[in-house]
């Protein structure tokens, strides 16, 4: 004999509106229809309130605040109810609602390294290296050196009573220390020297590894060559130092990029650091003539007097370059004519400058002149 199969028991979530449709149906009132079984689930489902467990105090979490139970509809209203009573899978929404589990730590990813063989120097500037050569022993590049015009016939005696002033006595050391940098040459041995010549690469390039020494890539920044040293001997470290100086020093910085980007250009490109090279030698000839002792006299300081004199005279051809579409044919010709005006014209080169800075920014532009921060 069969056994009867007893029905089962509906399940929870639908006990309440089932009985209310027997009783309709018993008093012949209108069986509820399946949006008001839903507004009724919804109401049900958001008078649950937030139940916060108590732990005991010796296994109280310090995350406790974010362990509560809270309706999936107030939390997120993007959740249908629909979507809750139409899973079988799932449990009454009334007794096992969800949980809002605490945030999870955050991972740090590891810092990145760089690979075996790949070097990243830092930066150096202008104030560090000149640090360094102060603290160098000179004495051998000192007998080198010859700072000065001798006077000799006609021209001497005529330059001595109407040429330029004397250099103050307290300035003399730092205008002879200028002068044995451009006696020293470029050393593989010394770690600030590749330091320099990477800085120069690396800021000119936009680039943060370190290149090889020796390659073809120098001639993307202007060298000739696959070895910067051959071109750094005609003005010694001191050509790669004011390089360093134009690059490194902030209110400079968009200038030396309008000059790197003239000298990419299709017709007008010129080799950048090889000009660089030869206006250090115009600034150092310039100082050794004493054209420049008079600014120096006045702010009380040589090199950044030559430093701005430097770069003055490099905006110069940079400028006459670019409004004359200069090409390299007329290099020669160029570097002449702007080492005789520069020379004669020292303050009106450097007021030029100054209003070329003025359309960068007015503050760093008064920061150059000054010398202060240079």
């Amino acid at each position: 004999m069969l056994e009867s199969v007893q029905q089962k028991e509906p399940p929870s979530e639908f006990v309440d509106v089932a009985e209310r449709n027997r009783k309709n149906q018993t008093h012949g009132l209108r069986r509820l229809s399946h949006e008001d079984e839903l507004a009724a689930a919804r109401e049900a489902w958001a008078s649950v309130q937030c139940v916060e467990p108590i732990l005991p105090s010796p296994l109280r979490s310090p995350l406790k605040e974010e362990l509560c139970y809270r309706s999936p509809l107030k939390d997120d209203p993007c959740l249908s109810p629909k979507k809750h009573l139409n899973n079988s899978s799932s449990s009454s929404p009334a007794k096992s609602p969800s949980i809002k589990q605490p945030p999870q730590p955050k991972t740090h990813l590891p810092s990145l390294s760089a690979p075996p063989g790949v070097r990243i120097t830092p930066h150096t500037d202008f104030d560090e290296v000149w640090d360094f050569f102060t603290r160098q022993d000179m004495s051998d590049a000192m007998t080198l050196i010859k700072p000065t015009v001798e006077p000799r016939g006609l021209n001497g005696l005529f330059r001595s009573i109407f040429g330029p002033k004397k250099l103050k006595a307290e300035l003399v050391p730092e205008r002879n220390l200028l002068f044995c940098i451009a006696q020293c040459q470029f050393d593989n041995n010394e770690p600030l020297h590749l330091q320099m010549l990477q800085t120069v690469y690396k800021v000119l390039t936009a680039t943060a590894i370190d290149c090889p020494r020796y390659g073809s890539h120098w001639d993307l920044i202007g060298f000739q060559g696959t070895d910067p040293a051959t071109d750094l001997r005609g003005a010694g470290l001191l050509g790669l130092v004011q390089a360093l100086y134009l690059l490194t020093h902030d209110p400079l910085l968009p200038l030396a990029r309008e000059v790197y980007q003239l000298s990419h250009h299709p017709t007008c490109q010129f080799p950048l650091m090889v000009l660089s090279i030869n206006v250090t030698g115009i600034s150092l000839q310039a100082l050794r003539e004493g054209h420049l002792n008079k600014e120096c006299n006045s702010r009380g300081n040589v090199r950044h007097v030559l430093n701005q004199f430097f770069t003055a005279t490099l905006f110069h051809i940079f400028w006459i370059w670019k409004t004359e579409c200069k090409t390299i044919k007329d290099s020669g010709f160029i570097i002449k004519d702007a080492e005789a005006y520069c020379k004669r014209n020292v303050k009106t080169v450097l007021q030029k400058l100054q209003t070329h800075l003025r359309k960068y920014s007015p503050h760093d532009e008064d920061q150059f002149m000054d010398g202060e921060m240079l």
